[in-house]
């Protein structure tokens, strides 16, 4: 445990500056909300990852005992009030002609269905295991915001990727509590991640 403690220590970096990308400023410290052009210019110009969190669920927190991965209907799934605004997230992105060049998910069947929702046409989405729930209770990767970090560093700076996770995982990685359906925004740096600010889609 302390080893891990002593790597997240040195590649996680959350930026407590306002943040420049490419010449361009973004006048937000890493705790506040980006405005949505701001979020859409800096998708467009590539080299950011939003860590979105799942949209709005039924209610509840964790998922009921004796949940399965492979049954949704085991789970704590979104509600009908979240799919509906996660179509109108998809709807703001395509008109903002925002292209996620990849999209990764988590095992959990809200976090699948959030990013179909958001991707809508553009399709694509890929479970990856480093993104599963670290809710204390389920099976985690020790490894995982390692991994996560490392994929992000070898993220081409022209694309701009979709991570959606769980609002353990985020603030682990961030030190950010985002809302159901909120996201932050991130740029790989050479010692882990810098925060640009809060997301709300």
């Amino acid at each position: 445990m302390i080893y891990m403690q002593s790597i997240m220590r040195r590649v996680i970096v959350v930026s407590s500056l306002a943040f420049c990308l490419a010449g361009s400023p973004v006048f937000a410290g890493p705790n506040d909300s980006l405005e949505r052009e701001q979020v859409w210019s800096l998708l467009k110009r590539g080299g950011v990852a939003l860590l979105l969190r799942h949209g709005q669920t039924e209610p509840g927190i964790g998922d009921p005992d004796g949940f399965k991965l492979d049954d949704c209907s085991t789970q704590r799934n979104l509600s009908a009030a979240g799919r509906s605004e996660l179509r109108g997230v998809a709807a703001r992105v395509a008109g903002a002609k925002v292209k996620f060049a990849r999209a990764y998910t988590s095992r959990w069947c809200r976090c699948q269905e959030t990013a179909r929702l958001v991707m809508g046409a553009q399709g694509g989405v890929e479970v990856w295991p480093a993104l599963n729930s670290q809710f204390p209770g389920n099976a985690t990767i020790p490894s995982a915001n390692p991994q996560v970090i490392e994929k992000l560093r070898h993220m081409p700076v022209t694309e701009s990727w979709l991570l959606v996770t769980h609002q353990v995982n985020i603030t682990a990685l961030t030190a950010i509590v985002p809302a159901m359906g909120e996201g932050v925004l991130v740029q790989p740096s050479a010692d882990g991640i810098t925060v640009i600010g809060r997301v709300k889609l």
